[in-house]
């Protein structure tokens, strides 16, 4: 398994990777325009030259830290419970070691088992129940 960053020129594995997500299908000028996009990062894992997971997220720059945000995990349902997203969360915690960003932060629900279990198995830390608020605004 390869475990890499997306960037320009990489739209065919961008739009590959999409049809993992419930976003549906993504136009190829919508991958180029957001492989141009320095903060957004997008990172696939590829076996046997297909895309298997992907992950991707934002670089939000603030005036005292840099962070990262992870929007989206998504592996094919047929690869699951092997370590890929662990593997991909990996890269992008090495990321933060190099000083690329400071910190980076993922947001899912409580009774998404799955999802805790994998940000814990790879090294997140969960904040007290009800510690954090979010407001959706439409």
């Amino acid at each position: 398994m390869d475990v890499r960053f997306l960037g320009p020129g990489d739209e065919d594995l961008l739009i590959a990777a999409v049809d993992l997500t419930d976003e549906g299908p993504l136009a190829r000028s919508r991958a180029s325009a957001h492989l141009a996009d320095a903060d957004l990062v997008n990172l696939v894992a590829v076996e046997a030259g297909e895309v298997v997971g992907f992950i991707y997220g934002h670089v939000l720059r603030r005036f005292e830290a840099t962070s990262f945000f992870i929007y989206s995990v998504d592996v094919a349902e047929r690869h699951r419970r092997r370590g890929i997203a662990k593997a991909m969360i990996a890269a992008l915690s090495a990321e933060t070691e190099k000083g690329r960003w400071d910190e980076m932060f993922v947001l899912t629900n409580r009774s998404n088992a799955a999802a805790m279990a994998l940000y814990a198995s790879a090294g997140g830390i969960a904040p007290p129940p009800d510690d954090v608020v979010m407001f959706d605004f439409d």
